[in-house]
């Protein structure tokens, strides 16, 4: 694989075929995860990986109601309501795996660190030609009590990055339109 390639066309996908992924490719992208940098070479990360669709359906509804909940505390997502209150909608997108990228410690570094596991996570399962999604609307329910535990995980471990995974259903979407970056240059 090469790396520009990756770079300039991973996409997120929410459209995935009905084949699961292979756990040593999902062992795969966490080994590339893991090397990612991290602050003092902390490492401070941990993987849950959820390959079980009918549960991924279970926690969608779930996070839709959450979320559904709390739309006065959250104006951001009123645009999404009627996508939240739409039973066919699944926030996981009927993908065959998730990976939650956790901290292993609640601070703000850690937080920092998960993500950049995160996008080697991206890259890898773009280099297996396996499609990703970060998916922002379950942060909140994966990070409620009912979300942890779920997942198995203690108050105190944050879920950074819940990432899915699995073969695209229909490709790769068309790359969206990126601004142009805006570059401030001190010095020679």
């Amino acid at each position: 694989m090469d790396l520009f390639d990756a770079l300039h066309n991973r996409r997120a996908v929410r459209a995935y075929s009905e084949s699961g992924v292979a756990a040593n490719q999902i062992r795969s992208v966490i080994e590339a995860a893991v090397d990612a940098p991290s602050g003092m070479n902390r490492q401070p990360w941990s993987f849950i990986v959820v390959m079980d669709r009918p549960r991924l359906r279970l926690w969608s509804d779930q996070a839709k109601a959450f979320l559904l909940r709390s739309l006065d505390d959250q104006p951001e997502l009123k645009p999404m309501e009627s996508h939240l209150a739409d039973p066919a909608f699944n926030i996981f997108y009927d993908a065959p795996a998730l990976i939650a990228i956790c901290a292993t410690v609640p601070d703000a570094m850690a937080q920092q660190d998960c993500c950049l596991a995160a996008e080697n996570l991206m890259l890898a399962a773009y280099g297996h030609g396996l499609a990703t999604c970060w998916i922002g609307l379950s942060h909140a329910w994966l990070n409620s009590a009912h979300g942890k535990d779920a997942l198995a995980l203690p108050p105190t471990m944050p879920v950074v990055a819940p990432i899915i995974i699995g073969h695209p259903r229909d490709g790769a979407p068309a790359k969206p339109p990126r601004n142009a970056a805006h570059i401030s240059w001190i010095g020679d």
